[in-house]
């Protein structure tokens, strides 16, 4: 009970909010996590596109072995650009047939059916396609993210890439003509297709434009790409310029050319 001109007892007084100095100690923890996790996310991110882009390669793997099994081991063959028709949509250079879609798709789709080809678009494809606006993606260019081995799956015969390798070149293509998978070293090691950069990659003489290689670098380490195996297997593969034979791979199927390929690999001048 309080008396005539005694004060109640006082209250506590309730804070409005932050002080500026706190706000600003927030915001600058919630800066130095952000700087922290986002690389991290980044590269997951990043391994999960990749991981996505592996396993396209692994049913189209798949499609080409039941593709063999149907034509008696014989690999599809056209004079003009068979290792990028091979399959999916029929892409800004309108080329078809695409052979290999019924394997890929269950159906052969319709050849503008953009959508119905997804499998064979790589979700970080950044285009580099060289001749072409770099910055167009290679799927909508070609109708497919990925290119085949030319020795197994293209022309049945091959000009010699350079000087260099002339010699070997003029070799292979005295075996391409009707090739058969009976006809393959160490499918193991042997590529069969990969992302669409793999090729320029690989080939022995540097292209006229280096920014060809950035734009298809297209998963964050240089030299390297998504490769499908002629057994099946995907693996994240580091493609040496101008090596026929590694202990990692080999893009050349006649194991009775190995001794001429060592002599001759490597980077042509």
């Amino acid at each position: 009970m309080t008396t005539a001109g005694s004060m109640p007892c006082a209250r506590g007084r309730t804070r409005a909010g932050f002080t500026l100095i706190e706000l600003l100690v927030v915001i600058a923890v919630i800066a130095v996590l952000l700087a922290i996790l986002m690389p991290a996310l980044g590269r997951a991110r990043a391994l999960a596109q990749r991981v996505a882009c592996g396993g396209n390669l692994k049913q189209l793997g798949l499609a080409w072995n039941n593709y063999l099994m149907d034509y008696n081991g014989r690999f599809y063959q056209h004079k003009d650009n068979a290792n990028v028709r091979y399959g999916g949509w029929q892409g800004l250079r309108g080329w078809w047939p695409r052979p290999l879609n019924p394997y890929a798709l269950g159906a052969v789709i319709d050849p503008n059916d953009r959508q119905g080809a997804k499998v064979f678009r790589c979700p970080v494809d950044r285009g580099g396609v060289p001749g072409s606006f770099l910055r167009e993606q290679v799927f909508d260019v070609h109708g497919t993210s990925y290119q085949t081995n030319i020795f197994l799956i293209g022309q049945d015969s091959c000009m010699p890439f350079s000087d260099c390798t002339a010699e070997l070149d003029l070799a292979i293509a005295a075996q391409l003509p009707n090739m058969n998978v009976n006809r393959v070293s160490n499918p193991t090691r042997l590529l069969l297709i990969g992302d669409f950069g793999w090729i320029n990659q690989w080939k022995p003489r540097p292209h006229p434009n280096p920014e060809w290689k950035t734009l298809a670098e297209w998963h964050r380490k240089t030299d390297c790409h998504n490769m499908a195996f002629l057994d099946g297997h995907v693996a994240f593969t580091e493609i040496r310029k101008g090596f026929y034979v590694t202990s990692e791979y080999c893009v050349l199927p006649f194991q009775s050319l190995y001794g001429l390929a060592e002599r001759v690999q490597g980077p042509c001048p």
